[in-house]
Parts: structure tokens; sequence; C-alpha cells
């Protein structure tokens, strides 16, 4: 026996000839694809016992790579000065120093913008010093300045507390000023705003000098480290088993509303598996919701079934975990599908007037359950993912690590700079085999009859038919898989809004196996050209032909109720199972 050894396709072609290269190529083409998850030994280890170096140790790379667009995404205007705001690391920027930062030919652009991000002084000023504190300013820190302090909503009996950052009722205020709440509500320099001019404005693209913007930035400071965040990026390729097209897209779906703060998203992720420990909560809650910080929710099912949707009010982020019930499946869908197509949001809290919000909220939504809810065949709006294992206990140790040495920050700066292509609000995510099986698994019972018919899985031909016979054979399926049945009128019509299905207007005249003349309304699904509906014999061949492949495949059209003129074949003509 000659010894394996071996051999490229230039030793092929010689040994064997083109035909044989031809041969292996194609087979190979035609293999099916795939997808395997990564392998835990791509990654390197946890470090132990080594000190990761301090944030501000870290070159922050302000030098390279600025961009037009990576400049109007950072940097706001702060209104009626020349100084910027920097919305990463939430500091005051003098002129001078932003021109040296993203080089002058660059910054003069930013500066002749007609539209760009803007910032109130007293609010980037309290922004700066609250960055530089670590916490929230304490009641007397503003200098005891309440009419800085409270703004009083008109048109409403509600009041802003800036310094809270909450919209209060009046009463709530009175207990905060005592016997002062008088002063400030005759005092002439109390501040006034109609109620409608409290706005969330992630784009920060309407004018600070008549409105009050509640949005102030993102909470962490991106950190440019790519080995500090290998294990979380791998992460993404571990739940989507190896898929590159999915990887991308659901990296570009992360990407794209920090890049563009205050992009409304019309997809979604909806990530669910019985396999438990794979790492989903891992990725979208522990690692992806300090991004957002406050502009973040992790909502329950009781949040989202409540009537107080106060929790959805300046949300730019919004992860999901179990929100829907088996026995509420149905219910909440279009909750479901507004929260994430929606524009607008109604916010209803206690004790103050409900206002409407623009809806900048991006949702993830984690499930244990097979069926987290029904979705449509056309429905496009959500990338659908089944992690197949659970997450192997070196990554779990190697993306510990990270989250507690800065790995957040520098995945927040690997998706800040990861390469966007094409990818926009509409980009529509691709076809993955989960999603495949939650259609099917979503399907009603004459939606899945209908695909087996039309997929030759009935054994009777996707072709001219009565309604009747056609409601026939669809009992007995149900009958035989345990479905649920429908009357035929609702059969009929169900199926008649599939686009190839061609029901008649009319009843169409055909002849029975004895030669008696009857009426019927007929699918034609695939119309025969050869086939004249006028002529009822040939009409009546069809009916036949149809009735036979049935009998042939198993089906009993001798004991369906409504098939008329039927002269069962000999015994022996069926293949019964």
């Amino acid at each position: 026996m000659t010894a394996a050894r071996k051999v490229d396709w230039n030793d092929l072609h010689v040994e064997f000839g083109l035909e044989v290269v031809r041969e292996q190529l194609l087979a190979a083409a035609n293999e099916p694809v795939r997808c395997v998850a990564p392998s835990a030994d791509d990654l390197p280890p946890a470090p132990s016992g080594i000190e990761p170096p301090a944030a501000a140790e870290l070159s922050e790379g302000c030098g390279e790579g600025w961009h037009l667009e990576k400049v109007r995404a950072r940097f706001a205007l702060v209104e009626g000065e020349t100084k910027v705001f920097d919305l990463h690391r939430r500091a005051i920027v003098r002129k001078a120093g932003f021109e040296a930062l993203v080089g002058k030919a660059l910054a003069k652009q930013w500066f002749e913008l007609p539209e760009k991000k803007a910032i109130d002084p007293d609010n980037a000023k309290r922004v700066e010093n609250d960055a530089k504190l670590g916490k929230r300013l304490k009641a007397g820190e503003s200098g005891g300045d309440v009419n800085w302090r409270y703004v009083y909503l008109d048109g409403s009996q509600d009041i802003y507390d800036r310094q809270l950052r909450q919209r209060l009722p009046a009463g709530a205020v009175k207990l905060a000023l005592g016997d002062a709440f008088t002063l400030w509500q005759n005092s002439k320099d109390r501040r006034v705003i109609p109620a409608e001019n409290l706005l969330f404005d992630p784009q920060m693209i309407e004018s600070p000098a008549d409105t009050i913007n509640t949005f102030e930035g993102l909470p962490l400071t991106p950190v440019p480290n790519r080995s500090a965040c290998e294990g979380m990026i791998w992460l993404i390729s571990f739940l989507c088993n190896g898929q590159k097209d999915a990887i991308d897209w659901l990296t570009r779906w992360l990407a794209y509303p920090l890049q563009r703060v205050g992009a409304k998203l019309d997809t979604a992720v909806l990530m669910h598996s019985t396999m438990e420990g794979s790492g989903k909560s891992l990725l979208f809650g522990d690692i992806m919701r300090p991004i957002y910080g406050a502009y973040g929710a992790t909502v329950g099912q009781a949040q989202l079934e409540s009537n107080w949707t106060q929790w959805q009010s300046n949300k730019l982020y919004g992860l999901f975990e179990e929100v829907v019930s088996r026995d509420q499946r149905y219910n909440q869908v279009g909750k479901i599908k507004h929260m994430v197509t929606g524009k607008t949001v109604r916010i209803e809290s206690k004790f103050v007037n409900g206002w409407e919000e623009a809806n900048y909220m991006n949702a993830v939504f984690l499930s244990n359950e097979i069926l987290p809810w029904p979705i449509g065949e056309n429905d496009r709006r959500m990338l659908i993912l089944w992690p197949e294992k659970t997450l192997p206990p070196k990554a779990q140790k190697r993306i510990g690590y990270e989250l507690k040495n800065g790995g957040i920050e520098a995945f927040f700066d690997y998706l800040l700079e990861y390469d966007l292509g094409d990818f926009d609000e509409r980009t529509r995510p691709p076809e993955t085999p989960a999603r495949q099986r939650l259609v099917e698994l979503s399907r009603a019972s004459w939606d899945t009859f209908y695909h087996q018919w039309k997929a030759g899985e009935l054994g009777v031909p996707f072709d001219m038919c009565r309604t009747q016979d056609l409601h026939d054979l669809f009992l007995e399926w149900c009958s035989k898989l345990k479905e649920h049945s429908l009357s035929e009128t609702k059969f009929s019509l169900f199926l008649s809004t599939k686009p190839d299905t061609f029901k008649s207007e009319t009843q169409i005249f055909w002849t029975d196996d004895n030669g008696d003349r009857r009426r019927s309304i007929f699918f034609t699904p695939s119309p025969d050209p050869n086939l004249d509906l006028a002529v009822a014999k040939q009409v009546g061949a069809q009916v036949h032909a149809w009735r036979m492949a049935a009998q042939k495949a198993g089906w009993h059209p001798d004991k369906w109720e409504k098939c008329i003129g039927f002269v069962p074949p000999l015994a022996g003509s069926r293949t019964d199972d």
C-alpha cells in the first residue's frame, strides 16, 4: 500500500489531470458552510499578579485618526463662547487646545459647520466638575442658587431639578425648600421654560439658549488598548457561533449608536437559548450597560407591563431580560415592535404630568425560551441568535479580568473605531439558522400547511385544486399532526393572502369521475398554460389527478366530507405510512 502523503493542487494537476482538480473544487464549493464558534484557545490567558496601568497612563491616541465625522460626534460647542466641550473626557477645552488636538484646518472646518452639537455653559461646567469629583454635586455645592437649580415647566405643575436631573412635582420641591419655596416662586430671577422645551436631545442639535437638554454625554472615557478587551471582542464571535456576517452586523449595530450618539436603529437583537451560561448577559449587560450609564436600562417583565413608563425616559440603550411570559407572548408583540421602530414614547410617571419624548432607545432582548414570542416571516427587525455552547472557563476568567482592568473603556474605544462601512439605521440583519427556526415555530397551522404543500412535503402537487378538497386535506393533516384546525371560510381567506395561491373569483365548471357537471371555487397556484378553464372535462381531469396524488401519498380523499364525485381507486394504489 502506498504511504499517505500531502499534495497540493499543482501535484494533483500533474498526477491526475485538470478534470480531477475541477471535480474536487466543485465538490468543495457545493459543501454547505458550517459556522463554528471560535475556540477559547484563541484567547490569551488572563494575567495573574500583574497590576494593569492606570487609565491616565495609557495613551489616548488623540493625534491620530481625526476626521470631521469623528470630531462632530465627540465635541460640542459651549454656547456663546469659543470653548469646546469634550463629551468623552467630559471636560471644557479652550479653542487653542482644541486646535492643537485635532489640527487647525479640521478645527476651522468644524467651527464653520452650520449644525453641530452645542451645550449650555453652566451645564458644561457642572458636568466637568462632576467628572472631577467623581460624584454628583450635593445640595449647596452650586452656591445655594435655587434659581439655577429649579426650573418651572410652564403649562404644567412640574419643576425640573437640574442638579438631580429629574422632573419633580411641586410638592417635592416644597419639601426640599421649606419656607424658601415661596421666595423662589415669587422671584423675578426664577427661570421658566415651556414644558415642551425640556428635551432629551442626545444629538445636541437644539439651541441651549431656550431649552434644557437632559443629555450630558456618555459617562465613560474610551481608552485605546486593544489587548485589554480581546476577550470581549472574542465573545461577540462566540455568541454568533462563528457566523461571519452576523459577527460583523452585530459589532456594527453596537458601534453605530456610539459613533453617532442619538441614532435610533430600526433593528434590534434577540438572543435566546436554552443553554445557560453562554455569556448573553455578560456582553449586553456587564459590558455594554456601563458604557451608557444612566442612559441605559435593564428591563424586566414588570416594567414592560406597567402603566408607569418613566424607565423609558432619557434612554439610549435597553436590555430586556425575559420580558414576556409564556401566556403573554402574543399580547406583547405590538409593544415590542413599537419600542424597536417607534419614533416617540409616552412617558407616564406618578405625581407628574405625562409627556411625549423622542425614542432614542436601541433594544436587546435576552431569553432562555425556545419561542420568546412569534416572529413573522417578513419581519426583518431583529438579528436572532442562538448561542450553542456554554462559555468556557478560560474565556470566563479572561473576560472577568478585563472587566476589572479597564476592558470596558478599551472595548468602548474599539467600537468607536470600528469600520461601519455602509451600515446605517435601516440596515437589515443577516439570515441566521436561529431566525429560520423561530419563524417556523411562530407559524400558524394553516401557514405551516401552506409551506409544506408548496415545498412538496405533503406528496400533493402545488397545483390547481378545489378549495374544498384542499380544506379536507388540511383537516386530515391537522388530525394527524395534532395541529389546530380552521373553518373552510377562514382557511380559504388566510390562504388567499399568499401571493402565489391565486384563488378564483368565480366558480369554475368541472366534470367529476361519474361524468356529472359541477362547479367549484379553485386555488390555482401553478396554472397549466395548456389547461383551458372553460372546458369542464379538462378541469375535471385536473381535479381527479390531484386527488389521485393525495391518495397515493397516503391521504384519504375517499373519506373527505366535501370530496364529491370521487371514485376511489382500486386497493393497493395508496402508499399509507
